[in-house]
């Protein structure tokens, strides 16, 4: 099948229809082309490892949330839970290749067992020993089931991994905002005083009759319109922080003391380390996930057909027998027996086909899950790394724009002090230079997110 991704083909091998351990694992083929125009982008650094990613923002407080995250988080636990429902069945599915052995004891009172040919006869029957019983699977229907269980716990654990790769990376973003927030407060903080400090002086140069009241009025309103943002950032921040805290499995609260301190934005690493989108493919769970998923669907449409053929079961006694409780235990009551049972369906009214049908459905539904996931893991993977490359570049333009913006207002409130320059031309002056400064802060923030969704989309943050 092909497929047309980011302007880029997409050649996806179609998956064996057959059954048990002819089953093939599906190769997506990736075009070169896109391979080496994500690599023209990026500076390769093999010192970043993509397993614990999050530590080469060179944040403590991140590395250490994230080991807690890892202990105590709740998907994480719900996601185990499920991996040991998954074993248990296939431990469940396993058995039944082999004999069910069973200790049995019994009493029987009999009154004319044989009517016609022995009448009158009346007798009890003790009987205490193990009887077995064991379906050949010569057609591997359970064999078939068992592959399909086996798919399927590897699917599960595959599922652990992405939850794994989805709190890491939640996590760190979350943080990010959380850090991010802290400093456009901060930022918010230190323009409100540097405007509370030119209302005081406006105020002097008012009360001495050098200026007019609309400059102490248009003073005061810049006050008030900057001190209006502090009650929305510390409302946005409490509520990261109590995101942070369910992602860590902790009770709010809990990460006040830790994380009110002020501290500066993780740095965001000068290295990218970059894999080509082939390896996406390999090693992305959520992949892996559904492929695995697909090979349970294909071996259960093996069982499927396997319900055709006949059923071959063996059973066997072996124990003591009596019609005399107290010459039970005799060796002369020793009794065994063996059976064998041949079942061939022949007329079901359609209800093997119909298993069939909905087997080979499912299988269906399995494969297209297959190749909608890889077209979207490879659409996350190309706008993800468009982003952070478009998001870095803003922000270097940003950062490059403050130091001018604040020689700007150093010289306009040094024209208006001598008279040079309206009032009018610093209070512009200042609101651009927090404009920029809020929107740095807040790309700051963007670029180390583009950045971690793009080490999601590679897999990155599970072993």
């Amino acid at each position: 099948m092909k497929f047309r991704v980011g302007g880029c083909l997409v050649l996806i091998s179609l998956v064996s229809c057959t059954v048990g351990p002819d089953y093939q694992k599906t190769e997506p083929v990736v075009p070169k082309q896109w391979q080496a125009l994500s690599a023209e982008n990026f500076q390769i650094s093999k010192t970043i490892d993509l397993k614990t990613y999050w530590q080469s923002f060179g944040d403590a407080n991140l590395n250490t949330l994230i080991n807690k995250a890892l202990r105590s988080n709740l998907d994480i636990k719900i996601a185990l839970a499920r991996v040991d429902q998954a074993r248990s069945e296939r431990r469940g599915v396993r058995a039944e290749l082999f004999p069910t052995v069973n200790a049995t004891g019994g009493v029987q009172r009999q009154n004319n067992p044989f009517p016609g040919l022995a009448q009158g006869i009346k007798y009890n029957m003790f009987e205490m020993g193990f009887d077995a019983l064991w379906e050949v699977d010569l057609y591997g229907r359970q064999q078939r089931r068992l592959e399909s269980a086996v798919a399927e716990q590897e699917a599960t654990n595959e599922d652990y991994r992405e939850a794994l790769v989805t709190l890491t990376s939640e996590l760190a973003r979350a943080y990010i905002n959380y850090r991010s927030l802290q400093n456009q407060l901060r930022i918010t903080h230190s323009n409100l005083s540097s405007q509370q400090h030119i209302l005081k002086l406006t105020e002097q140069l008012f009360s001495e009759g050098v200026n007019a009241r609309h400059d102490v009025v248009r003073a005061k309103a810049q006050v008030e319109t900057t001190s209006a943002q502090i009650p929305v950032l510390e409302a946005n921040l409490i509520a990261t922080l109590h995101q942070l805290e369910v992602l860590v499995g902790q009770q709010p609260g809990s990460l006040a003391t830790e994380l009110n301190a002020t501290d500066q934005m993780p740095v965001i690493p000068s290295q990218v380390f970059l894999t080509t989108p082939i390896e996406v493919i390999r090693h992305r769970p959520d992949i892996q996930a559904v492929e695995r998923q697909l090979a349970a669907a294909t071996a259960m449409k093996g069982a499927a057909i396997a319900e055709q053929y006949p059923k071959i079961s063996i059973s066997a006694f072996f124990g003591l027998r009596n019609t005399d409780i107290e010459s039970l235990f005799k060796s002369a009551a020793f009794s065994y027996g063996t059976a064998a049972n041949f079942v061939q369906p022949l007329l079901d009214f359609g209800r093997i086909q119909a298993g069939i049908d909905l087997a080979e459905a499912k299988q269906k539904e399995a494969y297209l899950g297959y190749e909608k996931t890889i077209l979207e893991a490879l659409q996350e993977t190309e706008t993800t790394l468009t982003q952070y490359l478009k998001e870095e570049v803003r922000r270097q333009t940003l950062a490059r724009s403050i130091t001018e913006l604040q020689e700007s207002v150093r010289l306009s409130e040094l024209r208006y002090q001598e008279g040079v320059s309206t009032f009018l031309e610093v209070l512009d002056s200042q609101r651009t230079l927090y404009a920029a400064q809020i929107e740095l802060s807040r790309s700051e923030a963007l670029t180390a997110t583009y950045l971690i969704a793009c080490y999601k989309s590679l897999g990155g943050g599970v072993s």
